[in-house]
């Protein structure tokens, strides 16, 4: 299960570090607060985990395309930022998708 939990801890990392340099100080400390509600064993926390990723997913892809814009305007190369952005959003769905595992479901009360 740790397995599971580790790249969604990394994820929510990136994501706070992600609005820290936005300046929103805030929204980065709540963010890092997120990963201790894998300590409530609900079916609504991974259900809710889940969606947090698929937004923060959306969140680097609006990111992406705000600084690929600015990139295209000062006619600076926004190719590598698309790719690293469109990777980090992919991963950041993917530890979304990685809390479907059986292990998990079954620790939080979602079989059946």
């Amino acid at each position: 299960m740790k397995s599971r939990i580790i790249p969604y801890i990394f994820m929510i990392i990136f994501l706070a570090a992600h609005f820290s340099r936005g300046g929103n100080n805030i929204l980065a400390v709540l963010t890092l607060l997120i990963p201790f509600l894998f300590f409530v064993k609900q079916k609504w926390v991974i259900i809710s985990l889940e969606i947090v990723a698929y937004l923060a997913a959306l969140v680097w892809l609006y990111g992406a395309y705000g600084y690929i814009q600015l990139r295209i305007a000062t006619g600076d190369d926004w190719i590598r930022l698309l790719v690293i952005m469109g990777g980090v959003a992919l991963y950041t769905a993917w530890t979304g998708f990685f809390l479907r595992s059986d292990k998990i479901k079954e620790v939080y009360g979602m079989n059946g």
